[in-house]
């Protein structure tokens, strides 16, 4: 009797131990250490589609390295979040020529940029439309708890139209080329502010009537300083296999779209040249032509 009165009495601890250790589980999930946040990006500030991914990164205040979390749309979702004080960044994952960069893992640190395209050249490749919002004040996620944080991206990458007037003779070109000095190579999101000037970008200028000529360049944004003057280059391969160089001084210009704000606007030249003119028969060149090899041309506007 008495061993079977012990073994009951084991058993019964045993069903306690248990039920104990049962409900500390219980207790642990009841109260969670993350909080449930509602991501939501709100396009007001965007009057064109978007269609690529988003990436957000959170920076807790006290310290330590920032949580980042990608979101394949436009519009957010739900993330569980560590509960903390937070500083936040998001951007646009872009197309792959923007690269999120942070060395000091801070919110003040983090910068968006582009790569050279040589080492021993100050050129650079040409940055994707970044879209981005950042919030510098502390959100704080509580443990347990439904949230939402909303963040609002605008466009940081100021996209400008170039127009060349007046180039007679197109024919007398195989392509248009321009280039643009004195740009950054990366923006800083929490000053929302470009960091350089020292590079250059190239891109093409597409044929748009019978003496006329247009290109898109994409660029970090402009720094408010009168010393820096950009210089638009518009490089011709002529017909002949000579070249042609226009320099130009776009500085004022990028100056006042600078002042303004504005993420769009023209750059308009009026080039006012003759190119060599092809032979009509298609099977040679004029003669003048070798008056053009290596020749150098500024402009004033």
């Amino acid at each position: 009797m008495k061993m079977k009165r012990y073994i009951t009495e084991i058993l019964m601890l045993a069903a306690l131990m248990a039920s104990v250790s049962c409900q500390h589980k219980d207790l642990c999930y009841d109260h969670p250490h993350n909080g449930h946040l509602q991501v939501v990006f709100d396009w007001a500030k965007v009057s064109e589609t978007v269609e690529q991914n988003m990436e957000l990164f959170l920076f807790p205040v006290g310290g330590g390295r920032p949580l980042h979390y990608q979101f394949y749309n436009i519009y957010g979702g739900y993330i569980d979040v560590p509960s903390g004080i937070y500083k936040a960044i998001c951007a646009n994952t872009g197309t792959g020529a923007n690269r999120f960069e942070d060395s000091s893992d801070t919110f003040s640190g983090f910068t968006v940029t582009t790569r050279a395209l040589s080492k021993s050249e100050d050129a650079i490749l040409e940055p994707d439309i970044l879209y981005s919002d950042h919030i510098s004040d502390g959100i704080r996620i509580d443990s347990g708890k439904d949230q939402t944080l909303v963040m609002y991206p605008a466009q940081r990458t100021p996209r400008y139209t170039v127009i060349v007037k007046n180039v007679r003779n197109l024919n007398g070109a195989k392509n248009c080329t321009a280039s643009l000095t004195k740009l950054s190579c990366s923006y800083r999101a929490a000053d929302d502010e470009a960091l350089d000037d020292s590079h250059s970008q190239s891109f093409e200028m597409a044929r748009a009537g019978e003496t006329s000529l247009v290109g898109m360049v994409t660029i970090f944004g402009h720094r408010h300083n009168e010393c820096l003057n950009h210089i638009l280059t518009l490089h011709f391969d002529l017909q002949s296999g000579n070249e042609l160089n226009c320099t130009v001084d776009v500085s004022d210009r990028m100056t006042e779209l600078a002042r303004d704000g504005r993420m769009s606007g023209e750059i308009i030249i009026d080039l006012d040249i003759d190119l060599p003119k092809p032979i009509s028969n298609g099977s040679g060149f004029q003669p003048t032509v070798d008056d053009w090899e290596g020749e150098e041309i500024d402009v004033s506007i």
